[in-house]
């Protein structure tokens, strides 16, 4: 099944998470001043990004830990624990490139 979200653009996502993010502040009982008091940025980047407007990660970690839910992000942050089957050790091994050399 497709995502439904590919279908957006880029612009239309951004102005989608601006959307969301001035939900979650309203919510969390916030003005965009407090909001921006708490992330240390301008009230007028908080209305830009509710807006629309693009936006750097950075700013996103920092709303998201302002309005508590950095933890929505984890699929980003998890480290992988997978563990090889001895199978799959050897394919990979077998895979390698060997050094240059002659042969007998």
């Amino acid at each position: 099944m497709e995502n439904r979200y590919y279908g957006y653009s880029d612009k239309e996502l951004i102005r989608k998470w601006g959307e969301k993010l001035s939900s979650l502040r309203v919510d969390a009982g916030l003005s965009q001043t407090e909001l921006a008091q708490k992330t240390g940025m301008s009230r007028s980047s908080i209305a830009g990004i509710e807006k629309g407007r693009n936006f750097s990660i950075a700013s996103l970690i920092s709303i998201s830990r302002s309005l508590e839910f950095l933890d929505e992000f984890e699929f980003f942050l998890k480290k992988e624990e997978y563990e090889l089957t001895p199978m799959e050790i050897y394919e990979k091994e077998k895979k390698k490139k060997k050094r240059g050399g002659y042969k007998k």
